[in-house]
């Protein structure tokens, strides 16, 4: 098994085939971020890897900060950290907005594409197990290059949240994550469905 050690995570692959929902409970924050490494070839669900392209640039938020800013066809997801919410896009038609949980300072505001799905990626960075499932990956951490996506809140190994489910999208928790967008479990798998290699993730702020 190849193992990459990252700022984030020490990653292995491994494929589930659902996805428990889990109570929420306070623990310590393990980061997030994902790198590229392999499980055994029979429990890998991951897509194509590829190397990730880079960003160009996007147009500047509304004054309002609420605004679509869906790309005009084809699925998509637009991220707003200032606010701390999220939505998808279909055929330049947002959705509901959702909760989500970010970085302060990544990632900056620009047009990605998404380049790999993990359903499932584990870690023992900092000696704190956990999962991140439903993996979305469209852009690389500013300074270790660690994959940075869409995930449900980190879980531990008995399957507790690292974050109350109740603090997504909350001010308190702003910056708590290191690079990835956090979102409840059932907006992961919605955002897992909707979302492919090759669409894009547009961030606005």
């Amino acid at each position: 098994m190849r193992r990459v050690i990252s700022k984030c995570f020490v990653l292995t692959a491994v494929a589930v085939a659902t996805i428990g929902a889990f109570a929420p409970v306070s623990s310590a924050d393990p980061g997030d971020g994902s790198s590229n490494s392999s499980g055994p070839a029979a429990v890998t669900a991951q897509a194509k890897r590829v190397s990730p392209p880079a960003a160009t640039p996007t147009v500047a938020p509304p004054t309002d900060g609420i605004g679509s800013n869906c790309p005009a066809t084809g699925h998509a997801a637009v991220i707003d950290r200032t606010n701390q919410r999220a939505w998808l896009c279909t055929d330049g038609l947002a959705d509901t907005k959702f909760p989500i949980t970010t970085a302060i300072t990544q990632p900056n505001p620009a047009t990605y594409t998404v380049y790999g799905k993990s359903l499932v990626t584990t870690s023992t960075f900092g000696g704190h197990f956990s999962y991140l499932d439903n993996f979305v990956a469209f852009t690389r951490g500013k300074s270790t290059g660690a994959r940075i996506g869409f995930h449900a809140v980190p879980r531990t190994a008995s399957g507790s949240p690292y974050q109350p489910y109740t603090t997504v999208g909350t001010p308190a928790w702003f910056g708590q994550s290191s690079g990835c967008i956090r979102v409840l479990p059932d907006q992961s798998r919605l955002i897992w469905q909707h979302l492919r290699v090759g669409d894009k993730v547009v961030v606005i702020s």
